[in-house]
């Protein structure tokens, strides 16, 4: 990384943690019984990825959910042999900031977005990715546990392999699923 990437970084990091307390939520534990919307955001390298979380997405589409899935492309050709989906958007660098805050109109749309649950679905801490987490209005935020990640999801899933998708999204389904929910109001 070079000397500018770490100073863009570092204010970027600043700036997510000023911003995401300012951000006004309805904090609510759920589970996927009783969400109806759902919000999916992910890191896209490659194919492979792209099918895995279509695949869930797909899943909770059959569940009834209302799913909307947003990831994060650093290469725009990646996306350019997918069909486009009402319920796919994708977020490119050119979409951010300097300091890497997402500013994309899909991006915004997502995060002012008031889900039920947030799935961060990102096996990696990306600060764009970061962003969205941090500054969702999401009534339940869920992902994989890491420092960046600290303060900013109600559910951190502890993966012994870190970076294995397929793990994270079976914890997070299988967590999801037996979280048990007393009370309508429970708050986080």
């Amino acid at each position: 990384m070079t000397i500018i990437s770490n100073i863009r970084k570092n204010v970027g990091m600043l700036a997510l943690r000023n911003e995401s307390r300012k951000v006004v939520r309805e904090k609510k534990i759920c589970n996927l019984t009783n969400a109806e919307k759902i919000g999916v955001i992910y890191y896209l390298p490659e194919e492979g990825t792209y099918n895995k979380i279509t695949s869930y997405v797909k899943k909770l589409q059959e569940m009834g959910k209302s799913v909307k899935a947003l990831g994060y492309v650093e290469n725009k050709g990646l996306t350019g042999y997918f069909l486009p989906k009402l319920s796919y958007d994708f977020l490119y660098p050119t979409g951010l900031s300097w300091n890497y805050k997402p500013i994309s109109s899909p991006a915004k749309d997502f995060m002012d977005t008031d889900f039920d649950i947030l799935i961060d679905l990102s096996v990696d801490d990306m600060l764009p990715l970061l962003f969205i987490t941090g500054l969702s209005k999401a009534k339940f935020k869920t992902g994989m546990q890491s420092k960046g990640r600290e303060g900013y999801l109600d559910l951190m899933i502890n993966l012994e392999d870190e970076g294995k998708l397929d793990d994270l999204i079976e914890q997070i389904d299988h967590y999801l699923s037996i979280i048990n929910i007393e009370n309508e109001n429970s708050n986080v």
